[in-house]
């Protein structure tokens, strides 16, 4: 039986050319510079300088070639920002530590598609994950805890075990291997039956024992064996926050008399302009057809380059103004005042799908009057508050800080006090483990080691 099937392919030049452009997205400032560098080594037509964009596209356009639409703009940060205009703030040696595994979780959640429950739920699931990528403690036991049903737990718990790094959220080494080869898609039925009867043979390296086992030759076996143990048994690992490296704000927001003024930092980002030698044989009739044909292939090429860094600039500027307006009270008055946002939100606000926004926040740091921070911070998970609107893990941090701030000093409230102090006053129902967590992030030591001796 004939089976019509209507497919859709892009070409694979424009496939390639949209990869660049979703490539550059996600390029921190630093390596977009460095990919702007590369593509000039790479393209001749493409080369660095200060010539107006409009001189040369008329003076395309004077010879009636078709290519005089492809020189529309040229300078990088679009009408945004003029560099010979504005005066950026001036940091040097600013360092910031990487997010760990909980933060890349947390981000992750900020992109699934939960409801508020729900997200009160993987606060607890995440806020449970050891730095291995591990669930730490048994459903019941956290269910205890935070009030929430275990069935509930288990369901948020299946989502999340579909994060990246993949494995992570399993409660053991079985689970671990079982989830990163479910999220292969392959079938192996040795494998599956490996895992679901003789987990404990293939603990133990017994490849004769589950030869004799299920009746497969000895070679299958061993292929087996090196498959499962090619999988991550820490997923979390590579998570580590124990390095710091040099960062350089991508955006500035300026505090003026009128309120705030975004700035993108084009600094080090060169004025691009065609080669007119190249553009001179491409309108020659002299020059041969198949040199020809490799310039215009390079002048689209090089168009398409400048549309893609233009479109990055556009899409951070505008991501950048949807975050102020979203969080103004955060940049008008601090920590206290952070919401919780999603990027759903700011996708809708702006436009663009989820995965634009998601693209463009990674590895990009914000200057503002409260600091420097990346712009995943912005979208924070929501924390219960009794009667009131969900708190963001980063207000409750601060409120944790100011609470040590003020203890006696000779008598420090431990983690459970503190959980019962946010109870009582501030009506946050978290976990103490969640308390020790966020202490033990901001470099908070222990009640114990905090004491002050007479």
């Amino acid at each position: 039986m004939l089976e019509l099937k209507q497919t859709q392919k892009l070409s694979p030049i424009l496939t390639q050319q949209l990869q660049q452009a979703i490539k550059l997205l996600q390029l921190s400032k630093l390596e977009l510079v460095e990919a702007i560098e590369q593509e000039i080594k790479e393209n001749p037509i493409l080369e660095v300088g200060e010539e107006q964009a409009e001189e040369q596209t008329q003076e395309t356009k004077d010879d009636g070639e078709e290519i005089a639409e492809l020189l529309d703009r040229f300078s990088p940060s679009e009408e945004f920002s003029y560099r010979e205009e504005k005066e950026y703030p001036d940091y040097e040696n600013i360092i910031k530590k990487p997010s760990n595994l909980r933060d890349y979780l947390r981000w992750q959640a900020g992109l699934a598609n939960f409801d508020q429950n729900e997200r009160l739920v993987v606060e607890w699931i995440i806020e449970n994950i050891d730095d291995n990528g591990y669930l730490a403690y048994p459903i019941s036991e956290i269910s205890k805890s935070s009030g929430f049903s275990p069935e509930s737990l288990e369901e948020v718990l299946k989502k999340v075990q579909k994060f990246d790094p993949s494995g992570v959220g399993a409660r053991d080494l079985k689970e671990c291997i079982l989830i990163q080869y479910e999220a292969l898609g392959e079938k192996d039925a040795l494998l599956e039956q490996i895992l679901a009867s003789y987990f404990e043979l293939f603990h133990h390296n017994n490849v004769k024992g589950i030869a004799k086992a299920t009746g497969y030759p000895l070679d299958e076996v061993k292929k087996v064996f090196e498959k499962i143990k090619g999988f991550d048994p820490k997923p979390g690992r590579n998570y580590s926050d124990e390095y710091t490296s040099y960062i350089v704000p991508d955006v500035y927001v300026i505090k003026k008399e009128d309120g705030f003024e975004i700035l993108l930092n084009d600094d080090d980002l060169p004025e691009l302009r065609l080669n007119r030698y190249y553009m001179g044989l491409c309108r020659d009739k002299k020059t041969a057809g198949d040199t020809k044909k490799y310039i215009k292939n390079k002048l689209h090429q090089a168009e398409w380059f400048i549309k893609s860094i233009q479109q990055r600039q556009r899409t951070l500027y505008l991501v950048a103004e949807s975050i102020l307006k979203f969080q103004r009270e955060f940049f008008e008055q601090g920590l206290r005042s952070l919401k919780p946002l999603i990027l759903k939100d700011v996708a809708q606000d702006i436009g663009v799908h989820e995965s634009t926004v998601s693209r463009i926040t990674t590895n990009k740091y914000m200057s503002c009057p409260q600091g420097l921070y990346e712009l995943k911070f912005f979208f924070p998970t929501g924390i219960d508050k009794d009667g009131d609107s969900p708190l963001s893990t980063n207000v409750v941090m601060d409120l944790i800080v100011e609470i040590v701030k003020h203890e006696d000093k000779k008598s420090p409230l431990t983690d459970s006090e503190i959980m019962d102090y946010l109870k009582a006053k501030q009506n946050i129902n978290i976990a103490r483990r969640t308390v020790a967590k966020y202490r033990e992030g901001m470099n908070i030591p222990s009640s114990r080691d905090r004491t002050v001796q007479d």
